[in-house]
């Protein structure tokens, strides 16, 4: 999937004098299960005032909950994380600097893959611009971002996939999943794909395609995405002449990665 993952530099006050002196421990151990290193983070997502999704190196994603709205994060020059030791748990000493402005930290909390995809997904909408990632020095300077540039959409495989790369599909407890290519899907193998209510096709078919309502080959659960019925090779099968977007078929909702992304496949 040729998409463009957000990145918003997370400049750790207070880290860069031991990365310095070349101190950085083997393993870092969290202060309570919930906290989130902060020196790991990959990914950042805003859909309201009042909170930030992220992602760390290893796909788990978590919320931060600010004391007060803290708007314009997608949109920021410069980002930065203060939290004592890298670690950031909801602790009062935590805040969020955007470009100059502190955000106090109010809560860390851990989140599954369908709640990131659904901030990355309205964040995304809401917010076209992309912002290019940003090396720390030893020192703290960060390189300027480059110029920005305007979309109508932007795509992340945290919540799309690329229709293309579908290796197969299955149903289990839970609804359907699809196997894709994790080289071309950000490492993501696994994604759930959640339909609008009861999907009757789902009941005899054997084999299924994936229309993007965009028409750019990508499921995200936009309007017009959707799971059609693939005519079946018995002869007289009478949708094998229907028109592809008169076939039987279930809108999709939401997409999001059933796996942790394999780091070895991006």
């Amino acid at each position: 999937m040729n998409t463009t993952i957000r990145t918003l530099p997370l400049v750790l006050a207070g880290l860069l004098p031991m990365a310095a002196a070349g101190q950085l421990p083997t393993e870092r151990v969290a202060p309570a299960p919930h906290c989130l290193d902060a020196r790991d983070v990959q990914q950042v997502e805003q859909e309201t005032a009042t909170a930030i999704a992220v992602r760390n190196g290893q796909g788990q994603a978590y919320r931060i909950d600010f004391s007060a709205a803290c708007p314009g994060i997608n949109d920021a020059g410069t980002l930065r994380l203060e939290a004592p030791s890298g670690w950031a748990c909801g602790r009062p000493s935590e805040q969020v600097v955007v470009d100059g402005r502190r955000c106090a930290v109010a809560g860390v909390t851990p989140i599954d893959n369908r709640e990131f995809a659904s901030t990355a997904r309205a964040s995304g909408r809401q917010y076209a611009a992309t912002l290019p990632s940003v090396t720390v020095t030893a020192k703290g300077e960060a390189r300027q971002p480059r110029s920005r540039t305007r979309q109508t959409f932007q795509a992340s495989p945290a919540f799309c996939f690329a229709s293309r790369h579908v290796r197969s599909w299955s149903e289990d407890a839970q609804g359907v999943v699809v196997e894709t290519n994790p080289r071309r899907s950000g490492g993501h193998r696994f994604y759930r794909v959640e339909l609008a209510g009861s999907c009757p096709i789902l009941a005899g078919a054997t084999s299924v395609y994936f229309q993007s309502g965009f028409q750019n080959g990508l499921i995200c659960g936009n309007p017009g995405d959707r799971m059609v019925e693939t005519p079946s090779d018995i002869p007289g099968d009478l949708r094998s002449f229907t028109p592809r977007f008169m076939r039987p078929a279930c809108p999709v909702l939401a997409v999001y990665p059933k796996d942790v992304p394999d780091q070895a496949s991006r």
